[in-house]
């Protein structure tokens, strides 16, 4: 079974717990936002008969793109085609741990089932967008 998502919101990193001073961790505000966002995006592109992946499933992300739509600073005759993003956010630790935190019990029961990724990237584009092909190897 393969999955295919464009997923429109913004990519966004995670980040850690906050703590206020009397000692009681939160998770701010616009993580939040960002992760329902998602899950709300993602419940809607699903088909009909999908279920949840299983956590003994093995999951397999075959493309994974972050589009982050193009800053004033790049001209108009470089945004033809792929222009990669090099600057922050890091493109494996906080980017995916959003997004799999996100996904998780809407596509996938546990993210921790992500055996293998491919064609991992993130560059500007047009508009800021998720693209993902998830496959489920012994589904």
């Amino acid at each position: 079974m393969i999955v295919k998502l464009n997923i429109p919101v913004t990519p966004m990193p995670h980040q850690s717990v906050r703590v206020t001073r009397t000692g009681r961790t939160y998770q701010p505000k616009k993580i939040i936002d960002y992760k329902s966002q998602i899950a709300k995006v993602v419940g809607e592109q699903l088909p009909d008969d999908f279920c949840v992946i299983k956590a003994d499933s093995q999951i397999h992300i075959k493309r994974l793109h972050y589009v982050f739509k193009y800053t004033k600073s790049i001209p108009k005759y470089k945004r033809q085609g792929m222009v990669y993003k090099h600057t922050k956010p890091d493109l494996h630790d906080n980017l995916n741990k959003a997004l799999f935190d996100a996904l998780e019990g809407v596509v996938w029961e546990r993210d921790q089932n992500v055996v293998a990724m491919d064609d991992v990237k993130k560059y500007y584009g047009e508009d800021d967008a998720i693209i993902m092909e998830i496959e489920c190897l012994n589904c």
